[in-house]
């Protein structure tokens, strides 16, 4: 079965679920306020898109494109189908979607002192299974690090600051100033 990606506005059936399950999957310090996201996806966010099998809602994504390259920044599946294979039905189709182009997306960083440790280590290793490999960098983002996997070949370190100034502009680049740093 194939996942269709469908553009996310306020006229989708599911809307409000996906504003719900993007708040309520990511760490606080990913997200914006609320009211900004709610503004932004209402007229429909580029890159952000609501996943159905059939006419099935299972989740959403927000992936940009820089030149030959989708960074995948938000990716959830509905709470009451995680563990059921959409997240693995979800890459299979991405890969398929995108398969002349690097999907590359960011994870926390794998660290034994923080309490969501063992959930970290399933994570990497959900998308090591569904073809992604470690960069070998870790992304700085404001007061968290990210490792940053890679499907379909490599990244260097000056492609990943150009997406990101690609994505940010100069001035929030130079304001946010995310650090490369290799592993």
């Amino acid at each position: 079965m194939t996942i269709s990606f469908r553009s996310l506005n306020k006229h989708d059936i599911n809307y409000s679920k996906v504003i719900d399950l993007f708040f309520e999957a990511f760490p606080k310090i990913q997200l914006l306020p609320q009211w900004v996201v709610k503004y932004r996806m209402r007229n429909g966010k580029d890159g952000f898109e609501v996943l159905y099998e059939h006419n099935y809602w299972v989740g959403f994504i927000y992936a940009k494109e820089y030149k030959n390259i989708v960074f995948v920044k938000f990716f959830a599946i509905s709470e009451s189908l995680r563990s059921s294979g959409y997240g693995s039905k979800v890459m299979d189709s991405m890969g398929k979607k995108y398969s002349d182009k690097r999907i590359v997306l960011n994870i926390e960083e794998l660290d034994e002192k923080e309490e969501n440790y063992q959930q970290r280590v399933k994570r990497k290793a959900f998308y090591e299974s569904n073809k992604f490999n470690s960069t070998g960098f870790i992304i700085k983002e404001f007061a968290e690090r990210q490792e940053m996997l890679i499907h379909g070949g490599a990244i260097s370190k000056k492609e990943i600051e150009a997406m990101y100034r690609h994505f940010l502009g100069n001035l929030l680049f130079s304001l946010l100033k995310p650090e490369v740093l290799q592993i």
